[in-house]
């Protein structure tokens, strides 16, 4: 089984060298990734709520867009490549730029119609509040008599 992971891991290295060989002198690709980025998000419960944040650096309130659709919370938005490396030469990108779009399914424990959202400092905090409890209803049973 070691010899299966060393094997490995040297095929990898053998791949990246070549690589770099293909994109010639400038050893990395200075390509900015259109499309392939999502957000990392946290998602807690409070007693009140739930609260899901998501990191969002670089991208603007007007290239955000937060919606409820159906049962789903849906999170739209871009970072947008604005670097002109006119005559740099750039040796690494590892930001992602490009479209994403992220979906979550709400509970019915969810208040939809009350969720709200605020954006500081490239941090997208969105408070999706729980539906009040209702302890239930006392239904009055009729007779015909």
């Amino acid at each position: 089984m070691a010899k299966q992971h060393h094997l490995l891991n040297d095929l990898t290295a053998i791949e990246q060298q070549l690589a770099q060989l293909l994109r010639g002198p400038h050893l990395f690709s200075t390509e900015p990734q259109s499309g392939t980025w999502s957000p990392p998000v946290d998602i807690y419960e409070t007693q009140t709520g739930f609260v899901l944040t998501a990191e969002v650096p670089g991208v603007s309130l007007a290239d955000l867009e937060l919606k409820v659709v159906e049962n789903e919370l849906v999170l739209k938005g871009e970072r947008p490549w604005t670097h002109n490396p006119h005559g740099e030469n750039i040796h690494r990108l590892e930001n992602s730029y490009g479209k994403f779009e992220r979906s979550f399914s709400l509970s019915e424990r969810i208040d939809a119609d009350n969720i709200a959202a605020e954006l500081d400092r490239g941090v997208l905090k969105v408070t999706l509040p729980k539906r009040c409890e209702v302890s239930g209803k006392q239904v009055e049973i009729t007779t015909e008599d």
